[in-house]
């Protein structure tokens, strides 16, 4: 009698099939959410890595800036007229054209070369300069200086300045080594020259901008990426990312004459 009474005990204090079911219902709803957290996850750590990667590139950058030399950096980022005018200060183009050097990175990073110059569309609105989107048509291949010189920024294959023009062959090893396919380039770097009065005319000068005099050329790199990605779809096997989707990071570098 007395085992009996123990048995019922312990039978009645069981999980009843109701509450073994709710409890599995609240299990799976809480193991589907974590699920549904995981994408959201690995996308950040992607993100996190990109965003790491990209700041890793702030040496490669000046590497690459003094490997190109003072002139081509100087004439490549152009943003202000009257560079070598005896009789006056560089002042701020207003509605005329502006250059922006473009170095690309690949996604790995550890490295950064010239792929285009461009010249862009520059206007002064109410309170600051605004340059047009990055187009690839504005390609600019070679300028002729203040002084009379040409620079040319899409070199032969012997001499390569550009990656846009040509792709290396194996036996110039100067030049396969900085070679990146146009799948490859993540990263855009875009370098151009801080404007001299960039809140409109009237207001304090920038303290970067640039005046031969200084004997340093201050520029403004933004790090957009992105850039291109491999898609067999396209012509090329690769697509052009649209800056509005790009994340963005800026940072000040300068190179010495």
């Amino acid at each position: 009698m007395i085992m009996s009474k123990s048995f019922r005990k312990m039978t009645s204090q069981g999980f009843t099939l109701i509450e073994v079911i709710i409890s599995l219902g609240v299990f799976g709803l809480i193991v589907s959410g974590l699920f549904s957290l995981l994408p959201w996850g690995v996308e950040n750590v992607s993100k996190i890595k990109d965003r790491s990667t990209a700041l890793g590139l702030v040496d490669a950058v000046q590497v690459e800036l003094e490997r190109l030399g003072f002139s081509i950096v100087e004439h490549g980022s152009k943003r202000l007229t009257g560079l070598y005018n005896p009789s006056g200060e560089p002042e701020d183009v207003v509605n005329a054209e502006v250059r922006r050097l473009i170095l690309v990175s690949p996604k790995m990073g550890g490295k950064a070369v010239l792929e285009r110059v461009v010249e862009s569309q520059q206007v002064r609105s109410a309170k600051k300069f605004k340059v047009s989107p990055l187009m690839i048509s504005d390609e600019l291949d070679e300028v002729v200086t203040e002084l009379g010189g040409e620079i040319q920024f899409n070199r032969s294959q012997d001499k390569p300045v550009s990656l846009n023009g040509f792709e290396a062959p194996a036996y110039l090893t100067h030049a396969s080594e900085r070679w990146i396919d146009e799948k490859d380039r993540y990263f855009a770097i875009i370098c151009s020259q801080f404007a001299k009065q960039p809140a409109g005319l009237g207001t304090p000068l920038s303290r970067h901008f640039h005046h031969p005099s200084n004997g340093y050329l201050a520029l403004q790199v933004n790090i957009e990426w992105p850039y291109k990605v491999f898609d067999p779809s396209e012509p090329d096997g690769f697509k052009m990312i649209e800056e509005k989707y790009r994340s963005k990071i800026s940072f000040p570098v300068a190179i010495s004459r």
